[in-house]
């Protein structure tokens, strides 16, 4: 399995998402001030999984970029680490219910980008490491597919966070 023809979208991918990492902090190191006490969990349940979005694209881009890396180590890797994002699914799921019990402001669009669109990428990412595994060239399509619609969502999600963010210092000031 060749990764050669990879290597340009996983540099690009995998330097998005570390640098949009990195906006994330000081974003949240500015915008921490504009949340209420009361709404910080609601916060959390917003953040979390965007920075685990990018985290998880910066993974897969490593990984790709590791030089002589073998599908047998490749494909487990990328299984784990889609099974493991897909567990963890069940607690930002919940986290989203508390936050729509509480505040009753929760869009389709929020549960599409928070809880819909990562179970397609984890779906995709699970059989893209079985075709890595079997040695299927259509799993490093797969693959990149994952990563580009991850970043996208976090890209998306993060812009709804400051929207919200933005929201709530406006009804706060009035």
């Amino acid at each position: 399995m060749n990764l050669q023809p990879w290597q340009n979208f996983y540099m690009l991918t995998g330097g998005a998402a570390a640098t949009l990492t990195g906006l994330m902090f000081v974003a949240v190191t500015f915008g921490a001030r504009l949340v209420s006490k009361a709404a910080t969990d609601v916060a959390r349940a917003f953040l979390d999984p965007i920075v685990f979005h990018f985290v998880h694209v910066f993974l897969i881009s490593c990984w790709m970029l590791l030089p002589a890396v073998h599908q047998w180590l490749l494909a487990p890797l990328l299984f784990a680490l889609g099974a493991g994002r897909m567990a963890g699914l069940w607690w930002v799921t919940r986290r989203l219910l508390i936050a729509h019990r509480t505040h009753q402001d929760l869009a389709f669009s929020d549960w599409a980008i928070y809880v819909l669109a990562p179970i397609v990428c984890y779906a995709t990412q699970l059989f893209a490491a079985v075709c890595v595994h079997q040695g299927a060239e259509s799993g490093l399509l797969a693959l990149a597919a994952t990563t580009l619609l991850l970043l996208v969502v976090a890209i998306v999600g993060a812009w709804e966070l400051l929207v919200w963010i933005a929201q709530q210092e406006l009804s706060d000031s009035k």
